[in-house]
C-alpha cells in the first residue's frame, strides 16, 4: 500500500474578489510549488466567483480549503482564522497578488526545517541584495502597472508580466541563480513562512495592527534580544516572488472591514518611534529618516533609466545575464 506523504506547508491567503488576479495567483503556485501544500482560502465576501474558482481545485500534492466569511474581515483577522486550521510544520502568510517563481519554496521550506530560522520570505521587487537593481526593477513594475495591454483583465495581468520580464520563469532562475547565497534580514509583507515553533509562540497575528509584517518582524527581533528565538527573520536570494504591488483598481469603492476589535494601531503607536529604530531592518523606512541630496539624484537616474529601457521586453539581456 502507497502511504501519502505528509503536508510539510501550510499557506493561507485572504481574497476579497478579483477573480483574475486568483486564476493567475493559483495558476503559478501550483505549477511553480515542488513541497505537497494544503492551501486555506479565507473569502472575505467576495463580491465575484473567487470563492467558487478556489472550491473547483482539485488534485495530486495539494488541498484548497476555503473559508467564507459573510463580512469582509482585515488582514490580521482572516490570517489567524486561517493559522487556526493549520498544522504544518511550515506555515505561508501569503497574499493573492503576487507570482511564486519555479521551486520558490524549496530554499524556504529548508531553511525552516533545518532550524536556521524561524521566519523566511523570497526577494522580490521590494527587497534585493542589490539595491541599484531592486530600484530599477520597482520603477519599471510601477511604469509597466500603469499600462492597459488588454480589455480582458486576466490577459491585461498577463501581458503585463511578459513586458516586465519577457519569459517569467526564466527571469526567475536567473536572478535566484545570482542571488542564491545571498540572505539579508527582513521580511516580505506578500509572502512569508513561519515555523510553528514561532506560530505557537505568538499565538497567531495581533489583530489590532492591519501591518501584520511590520508587526510579526518586530515581534521576531524583539524576541531575539530575549534570547527566545535565535535568527531575526531572513529574505532568502534563493527564491523568487514577483508581487503585483496594488494592482487592483483603486478607483472602485471598497467594502469596508467590519471586524470585531478596536481600531487598527500604527507600528509606532505599539512599538514606539525608537524601538523601530533599533529594529527595523530597512534604513529608508525608519521614522524620521531623511534622504540625502546624492541619494536623491541616484533614485532620479534609476528612475529615468527605467523609463528609457522601457520597451526592451527582454530583461535578462538588458541585465547582461547570460541564458543557459
Amino acid at each position: 500500500m502507497n502511504v501519502q506523504e505528509p503536508f510539510v506547508l501550510d499557506l493561507v491567503v485572504p481574497i476579497h474578489g478579483n477573480l483574475p488576479l486568483n486564476r493567475l495567483f493559483f495558476e503559478t503556485l501550483l505549477q511553480n510549488t515542488r513541497s505537497r501544500f494544503r492551501l486555506f482560502v479565507i473569502d472575505n465576501h467576495s463580491p465575484d466567483e473567487s470563492g467558487d474558482y478556489f472550491r473547483q481545485q482539485k488534485g495530486d500534492g495539494f488541498e484548497v480549503t476555503v473559508i467564507q466569511n459573510n463580512v469582509n474581515r482585515c488582514y490580521p483577522v482572516s490570517m489567524n482564522q486561517g493559522i487556526a486550521l493549520t498544522s504544518s510544520p511550515v506555515v505561508g502568510l501569503l497574499n493573492n497578488d503576487i507570482l511564486v517563481g519555479p521551486e520558490w519554496d524549496l530554499p524556504l521550506v529548508e531553511f525552516l526545517l533545518a532550524g536556521k530560522g524561524d521566519i523566511a520570505s523570497p526577494i522580490g521587487l521590494e527587497h534585493l541584495p542589490e539595491r541599484s537593481l531592486e530600484e530599477f526593477l520597482f520603477y519599471r513594475w510601477k511604469l509597466i502597472l500603469k499600462k492597459n495591454y488588454s480589455p480582458d483583465p486576466f490577459l491585461n495581468y498577463q501581458k503585463k508580466i511578459q513586458a516586465m520580464y519577457g519569459d517569467f520563469s526564466i527571469f526567475s532562475r536567473q536572478i535566484t541563480r545570482k542571488f542564491q547565497n545571498s540572505a539579508f534580514p527582513g521580511i516580505m509583507g506578500h509572502c512569508h513562512l513561519v515555523s510553528r515553533f514561532l506560530l505557537d509562540k505568538i499565538h497567531g497575528l495581533d489583530v489590532r495592527l492591519q501591518a501584520a509584517d511590520w508587526d510579526l518582524y518586530l515581534t521576531a527581533a524583539q524576541m531575539v534580544d530575549q534570547g527566545i528565538l535565535r535568527t531575526l527573520p531572513m529574505i532568502l536570494g534563493s527564491s523568487w516572488v514577483h508581487h503585483f504591488i496594488r494592482a487592483t483598481d483603486r478607483k472602485k469603492e471598497k467594502e469596508p472591514f467590519l471586524c470585531e476589535h478596536p481600531p487598527h494601531w500604527s507600528p509606532e503607536a505599539k512599538w514606539g518611534v525608537e524601538a523601530i529604530r533599533n529594529y527595523w531592518p530597512f534604513l529608508e523606512q525608519r521614522p524620521g529618516f531623511r534622504k540625502s541630496p546624492i541619494r536623491r539624484l541616484s533614485k532620479w537616474l534609476i528612475k529615468n533609466k527605467a523609463r528609457y529601457y522601457l520597451k526592451n521586453p527582454n530583461i535578462c539581456e538588458l541585465l547582461s545575464w547570460k541564458i543557459d
